[in-house]
Formats: C-alpha cells, sequence, structure tokens
C-alpha cells in the first residue's frame, strides 16, 4: 500500500458553520428498509468513539480517501458489554459537493462493512452517497441504521467511498484504532496520513457506532 491518499482540507469556519450537521445527524434511508425507525429510548443509548472526542467544530480535521479502489478507512471497537446491540454506524464524509458548486452532485458508489473480531463478514450495506453525505453545506454525518446485531469483544467498522467519498481524518490525540483493510487479500494495515518530507501522521478516522 504504497499509494498516498489525497486529502480534502476543512477550514475551522466550515466546520463551525456545519456544527448543527455535526452533532445532529441528518435522518438517512435505513440500511435495511426505508420504513422510519422505532422511537428507542435514549438512556440506553450508548456512542462510541475512537477518536478523542473533541467537539467536531474545534476538532483539527481534514479528509482523506483511501490508497486503492479496494481498501476501505476501518475503525476498531470494543462493545462495552457482552451482548451490547450495534443498532446505527455515524459516518462524517464529503463527497466534494456543495452550495457553491456549479453542477448538480454526481452519484457515487460507497459501502460499509460490520466485521467481527477476527474479521469475519456480519453485514454488507452498498448505497450512493446522495442522501448520506451530500451537502449544500460541503460536509455531512451520515446516520445508517444496520440490522441490529449483539457484539461482545471487539469488532470493525469499514467504510469503502471508492476513492470518490472523503472521510473525515483527525489528526491529533490518535488513538490506535484506525486501520485500512484489503478487501481483495483480507488483511488489515495499520495507517498514518502521508504528510511533507516524506512524513507520516498517525490519525482517527471519524467512525462512531450507536448501541445498547
Amino acid at each position: 500500500m504504497a499509494a498516498s491518499p489525497s486529502g480534502y482540507a476543512l477550514g475551522l469556519t466550515q466546520l463551525k458553520q456545519s456544527e448543527s450537521i455535526l452533532n445532529a445527524p441528518a435522518t438517512n434511508p435505513t440500511a435495511n428498509d426505508a420504513s422510519k425507525p422505532a422511537p428507542v429510548k435514549q438512556e440506553n443509548i450508548s456512542i462510541l468513539k475512537q477518536d478523542s472526542g473533541t467537539n467536531l467544530s474545534i476538532m483539527n480535521i481534514t479528509f482523506a480517501v483511501t490508497p486503492t479502489y479496494g481498501s476501505a478507512q476501518t475503525v476498531k471497537f470494543t462493545a462495552p458489554k457482552a451482548g451490547w446491540n450495534l443498532e446505527r454506524v455515524l459516518i462524517m464524509a464529503t463527497d466534494g459537493w456543495n452550495a457553491s458548486s456549479r453542477e448538480s452532485p454526481k452519484s457515487l458508489p460507497f459501502a460499509i462493512e460490520i466485521r467481527d473480531a477476527n474479521l469475519r463478514l456480519l453485514y454488507h450495506y452498498a448505497d450512493t452517497q446522495l442522501p448520506y453525505f451530500t451537502s449544500s453545506q460541503g460536509i455531512r454525518m451520515a446516520d445508517i441504521e444496520v440490522p441490529e446485531m449483539s457484539m461482545s469483544g471487539d469488532f470493525f467498522v469499514c467504510f469503502y467511498g471508492y476513492r470518490s467519498i472523503a472521510l473525515a481524518t483527525e489528526l491529533q490525540n490518535a488513538t490506535g484504532n484506525s486501520y485500512l483493510f484489503d478487501k481483495l487479500t483480507g488483511q488489515l494495515y495499520s495507517y498514518e496520513l502521508p504528510a511533507r518530507n516524506n512524513q507520516t501522521l498517525p490519525i482517527n478516522w471519524i467512525i462512531r457506532v450507536l448501541g445498547q
């Protein structure tokens, strides 16, 4: 994986303007059906984060695509208790379109996967980005419902943007839980973002999960 991903710089002003979108994910079509999800008791909900947890409006963020078409930006999570139910995946990304664009946004594919501690596939979902990551403000935190899955121990969430959809990437306070997954080989790789002068930066992908 010698190729380097390109990055999309995002200014602090744009992040602050988009704070309402980032902290209150928009309602998206569900991954298992198009019906409206049933209300969930908020006191039972927990959000797992493997980034620093800093407020997104002041977090040091860029946007990056994967180095190869078939690789996925991947985050490792640990269920807070045995039998914890995974219900939603939150992903902050951009397709590069915003209100100042002269053309309408193009339809682009993306996919998410849930994998167990041994990287065995538990769930795969694919769609186009328009209802999830296209926003007049240029960025969006997608709230993607998945079939309820009982999780224990470690598991992984993989995001395939196919080099067209750039994932939010925290440039400080790396937790060591962000990877690249190569679907062709089935291998998981540690990853740091290429920088200037042959340097690399440890990073956190902004992928979070919600459940109870």
